[in-house]
């Protein structure tokens, strides 16, 4: 009994260095770290929790568009060239990795012989999944967008409320519209102009600060919005759309807007 777990103990002592190992060689071929911090939401490609870092990595040479990697305690952030960027101090310890080759690694993503290794699913009714990293297939009715290529969505049109835009998206197998970043808002002004849908964020209590399901904050939100409608001294307006200019508004969730649009992951 004490040779096996000695041996199961050396096996995940050896991955564990496999792990480091590949991690260092990743960084240092491809990206370098740097003297700056960023927190700039807007510019937020995707987050995800409990990764380990080379995995965090790797997902930023799979986007053509990711340039930056924040990575702090299991923490994974990718962003665009976009992100505005904050000095650190001395005492500051570097979470930023920046791609070395990112003008390459652009001309690469578009070259449509691509294989699915870098992140590209060939064939058009498949997405590259974050989760398990490969290619599965859209949900029967979902599509997918190059530009996001780590999402499936469906829309539907149809006078639906807050509630019944996400039992629809479940009836479908995915979840209610979660644009988390720039890009994706800027896709939905695109190919959906002059539309307003039901995004997946509601608040119970009056002042409550908007979030997405994962706990994150939403961020965009429409110049002096969210308001709750002016109304001080109850919950008036307790979810949230994206409107025509790619931007967040509170309303009421019985509202009624002519746009549902799920996504799966």
């Amino acid at each position: 009994m004490i040779s096996l777990l000695r041996y199961v103990f050396s096996l995940g002592l050896c991955s564990s260095l496999v792990l480091v190992t590949k991690t260092n060689d990743l960084y240092s071929d491809t990206f370098r770290l740097n003297d700056f911090s960023i927190r700039d939401n807007n510019s937020l490609i995707l987050n995800i929790t409990k990764m380990n870092k080379f995995i965090c990595l790797k997902k930023c040479l799979i986007i053509s568009y990711c340039l930056y990697v924040r990575y702090e305690r299991n923490d994974c952030s990718l962003y665009t060239k976009d992100a505005i960027k904050n000095n650190l101090n001395s005492t500051n310890v570097k979470t930023v990795y920046e791609k070395k080759k990112f003008n390459f690694q652009e001309e690469e993503a578009g070259n449509s012989n691509q294989i699915e290794s870098n992140g590209t699913c060939l064939n058009s009714s498949e997405f590259w999944s974050l989760k398990t990293n490969s290619c599965k297939p859209c949900l029967s009715g979902f599509f997918k967008l190059s530009e996001i290529p780590f999402l499936c969505y469906h829309s539907q049109t149809g006078l639906k409320t807050f509630s019944g835009s996400k039992l629809y998206c479940q009836s479908k197998g995915g979840v209610l519209f979660r644009p988390k970043t720039q890009n994706e808002r800027y896709l939905f002004v695109q190919k959906f102009p002059l539309k307003t849908a039901f995004v997946d964020s509601q608040i119970t209590i009056r002042g409550e600060i908007y979030k997405w399901p994962d706990g994150k904050i939403v961020s965009g939100f429409s110049s002096l919005e969210p308001n709750n409608g002016q109304m001080f001294f109850s919950l008036m307006e307790n979810s949230l759309i994206i409107g025509t200019n790619g931007l967040f508004s509170d309303v009421s969730g019985n509202n009624n807007y002519d746009l549902t649009i799920c996504q799966y992951d």
